[in-house]
């Protein structure tokens, strides 16, 4: 027989290991999902960093315009720089309110911006201002606009100052959130990588555990099929043994009942032609020898009363031990006598109504009898009955009997009974089984049914 491990499994340790790996993989599912939100964020605010840039660049470029044509107005005084003027002051407003909102909550930009507003409108109005002022006297105006553009410069200046300042802190900003989209995109992968490593050492480890597991419930298994084959033959073996005995058993119970039937019918022979002889040759004898003496004629019928007495006894033991009946006109004619006999001498109403009985074997003849006769005996001793059926027939392939009284029904504790057991023995003799039920009055039943037998063979 194969032998099984020996170790003891602790199932925990998979689970663990394999509810560590699912941990590990939602622990790195929301590690990644917080580092996507975070490279979202720091690439969003890269993003406004740049736009600011950018917005700013616009802001700038506009307001150049507006100096430009302010310049060229006052340098050559033709009315087409007006226009350029015109539309960088149209631009401004739109593109300093674009500015603010893609610039607003970034470090340091808010301040600068601020300060610049009242400089680019300064600048405007002074570039207005300047235009304003034109037409004058050429001397006037070739004197006061040098003083007019140098205000406009200084002005220009120190916007270009601020704007300086801003796009350095955006390109500062730019360059701060590059580098930690780089920093989160290397740690992100670095847990990625850590995260899944162990996790799928987890779930492997468990994964061989199960398998190791699996394995060693294959090998008991089949250890378990091997020993319960080996048990199957040993039971088989045995049963089979047991079987032997058994048919053994009833072979000799059958052999023995036939022993005891041929003994029964022997007897039944040895009293009803002996004794009955006997008695026969004494009555003669007696009467041969009293006859005519005078005065013995009242002994002589008194002695022929006991001997005739004697001969009906002989032959009711002779019936007792094999009836003549049962092999002269078989089971019917012999069950219809016996039930007569029994409701003379127990007072109880006997209906005996028997078919199909040239149908059974000889063996089963007798054993349907004797059964009879101890149900009968039975009926007498306790069932307290005032009527009894007994009705046999052929069903099919089957021959059913049945004794059934009106009584007071099964005793509980007579299922144990010495005649029910005899009855049940007999039934198996005759390769049948005994059944026990309530009658159509509630009293007792005892069916019997029987195969019907090939007569040569039985």
């Amino acid at each position: 027989m194969a032998e099984t491990p020996t170790h003891k499994w602790n199932p925990f340790a998979a689970v663990l290991l394999l509810a560590g790996g699912l941990v590990l993989f939602a622990v790195l599912a929301w590690s990644s999902h917080s580092s996507l939100r975070e490279l979202e964020d720091e690439t969003a605010m890269r993003a406004r960093a740049r736009m600011s840039l950018l917005q700013a660049t616009v802001v700038l470029s506009l307001l150049k315009d507006v100096e430009t044509g302010q310049r060229g107005f006052l340098l050559t005084r033709n009315e087409s720089y007006l226009s350029t003027f015109r539309d960088g002051v149209a631009g401004l407003d739109p593109a300093l309110e674009r500015f603010r909102e893609v610039s607003s909550g970034l470090a340091g930009v808010d301040a600068l911006r601020e300060e610049l507003q009242p400089l680019v409108m300064r600048r405007v109005a002074i570039a207005a201002r300047n235009i304003s002022m034109f037409p004058q006297g050429e001397a006037e105006v070739t004197t006061g606009r040098n003083e007019l553009l140098d205000e406009g410069r200084a002005t220009m200046e120190l916007i270009r100052s601020r704007f300086q300042s801003i796009e350095t802190r955006l390109r500062d900003e730019i360059d701060a959130r590059n580098r930690l989209v780089g920093v989160t995109m290397k740690r992100a992968l670095l847990t990625s990588v850590l995260l899944t490593a162990t996790g799928a050492f987890l779930i492997i480890a468990a994964y061989g555990l199960l398998h190791r597991e699996q394995v060693r419930r294959l090998r008991a298994e089949g250890a378990l099929r091997e020993a319960n084959a080996r048990l199957e033959e040993a039971v088989a073996s045995r049963t089979a043994e047991l079987q032997q005995a058994r048919d053994e058993i009833g072979a000799f119970a059958l052999h023995l009942d036939r022993g005891i039937e041929a003994e029964r019918r022997r007897l039944a022979r040895e009293v009803h032609d002996q004794l009955g002889q006997v008695f026969t040759a004494t009555n003669m004898l007696v009467h041969q020898a009293l006859q005519g003496v005078p005065g013995r004629a009242q002994d002589l019928e008194r002695i022929g009363g006991l001997i005739g007495e004697g001969i009906a006894t002989a032959r009711r033991i002779a019936s007792a031990l094999r009836p003549p009946l049962l092999d002269d006109l078989g089971l019917g004619a012999a069950l219809v006598h016996a039930g007569r006999q029994f409701g003379e001498q127990a007072g109880v109403q006997c209906k005996v109504d028997i078919s199909d009985g040239e149908r059974l074997g000889a063996d089963q003849s007798i054993q349907l009898f004797r059964i009879v006769q101890e149900a009968l005996t039975n009926v007498a001793r306790h069932a307290g009955a005032s009527r009894v059926w007994i009705e046999g027939e052929a069903r099919g392939d089957r021959f059913r009997l049945s004794i059934e009284d009106d009584g007071r029904g099964l005793d509980p504790d007579a299922s144990t009974s010495h005649g029910l057991i005899s009855m049940r023995e007999r039934a198996l003799l005759a390769g049948g089984e005994l059944a026990l039920g309530t009658g159509r009055s509630g009293g007792l039943r005892v069916e019997v049914m029987l195969p019907l037998a090939d007569k040569e063979g039985a």
